[in-house]
């Protein structure tokens, strides 16, 4: 298996992609806009107890940065000296989600001086991912054929084509994320019910792909085309087995149902991309607008390094950009030099933009 990871490093932020034989099966994406606002996995904070939860056999640390972390004691229960108001050093295991803070690990690190602060901060995101997968070939992304714009805008897709024909329709809900596997005039050899097994075990494979690309958690039901055969049905269940076993994420798959239904569990190791890409409305927010137009700006600039370039957009994204809160125009300017302007255009929709020359 040839496994790369493929670094963009744009003004705004940071896309890593990690491809398993020219597959992308994941995506990780950081903002400038964060920094100092989230506590990111990996970051060392010498915290302070806030509170102590004896229903959850947990803390509740300050961080000094977002929402408190959630430390849990496990079956050793609450570690001796550990009280309200006192200070210990933390790991950040998993960053918070919407409805929850980051969770915390106790490390040996110091724990004296002021509290809460940081103690030290978690590798850049490129570092991060290759530490986790070691054997990967790290490269920038335009120097491979791995389009990280193209598996992006995949993820944030309603529908996905299975290879060979079918298609998924991923739709997620507050309670949980359905899938269904639609024929979609898929045609093959032999009869109707082998057909649909094929389907199906090419389905469980993108819908292992899928869920691990998209970054989704908790649970998730996979409705797959009917299949009257119980070994049909099995063999269904164990591809999607082992389709989700190089995940590194836990993952519990149910038993398939009679009626062709798969439930599994995956933890939850982060936001969701539609989580950071979207708003509450579902709506690619001002930031993910925004920095799509600095992207097209930087790009623009790069291919022609004697124009002048006017960045025209919404009165909504040029708002975002007045109000520099990644101080973009000295990292622009650092990249392109001092040859761009921004004109907002307030009879534009809120997601429009462009870039021209003058």
């Amino acid at each position: 298996m040839t496994r790369m990871i493929a670094v963009e490093d744009a003004v705004g932020e940071t896309r890593v992609a990690l491809a398993d034989n020219g597959r992308v099966v994941e995506l990780h994406i950081e903002r400038w806009s964060e920094a100092g606002q989230r506590a990111r996995v990996g970051a060392t904070y010498l915290g302070r107890v806030r509170t102590i939860d004896a229903r959850l056999n947990a803390a509740f640390v300050d961080l000094g940065v977002g929402e408190p972390g959630f430390l849990p004691f496990g079956k050793s229960g609450r570690p001796a000296g550990l009280h309200e108001g006192a200070g210990l050093s933390v790991r950040v295991t998993r960053e918070a989600i919407p409805g929850k803070g980051p969770s915390v690990a106790i490390t040996d690190a110091e724990s004296t001086g002021d509290a809460p602060r940081l103690i030290e901060d978690a590798l850049p995101l490129a570092e991060r991912v290759a530490e986790r997968h070691p054997q990967s070939e790290v490269r920038w992304a335009d120097e491979t054929n791995i389009d990280i714009a193209e598996a992006l805008d995949e993820a944030l897709s309603r529908t996905v084509d299975i290879p060979g024909g079918g298609r998924l329709i991923i739709e997620p809900t507050a309670a949980l994320t359905a899938i269904d596997v639609d024929m979609a005039g898929r045609f093959g050899q032999g009869g109707a019910e082998k057909v649909a097994a094929d389907l199906n075990r090419s389905a469980a494979k993108e819908a292992a792909r899928q869920i691990r690309l998209r970054g989704l958690g908790g649970v998730i039901a996979i409705d797959f085309v009917h299949m009257r055969d119980r070994k049909a049905r099995q063999g269904v269940e164990q591809a999607l087995k082992a389709a989700v076993r190089p995940d590194a994420a836990r993952i519990d798959v149910a038993p398939i149902s009679p009626f062709g239904i798969v439930e599994l569990a995956r933890q939850r190791t982060g936001r969701s991309l539609a989580e950071l890409m979207f708003d509450e409305a579902g709506r690619p927010s001002t930031e993910t607008l925004a920095l799509a137009a600095l992207r097209r700006l930087e790009s623009e600039g790069r291919s022609d390094r004697r124009r002048t370039l006017v960045l025209k957009a919404s009165r909504e994204i040029s708002a975002w950009l007045d109000g520099e809160s990644i101080a973009w125009r000295e990292a622009m300017n650092e990249r392109l030099g001092p040859r761009f302007a921004v004109e907002p255009v307030d009879t534009w929709p809120r997601e429009r933009f462009d870039v021209s020359s003058r």
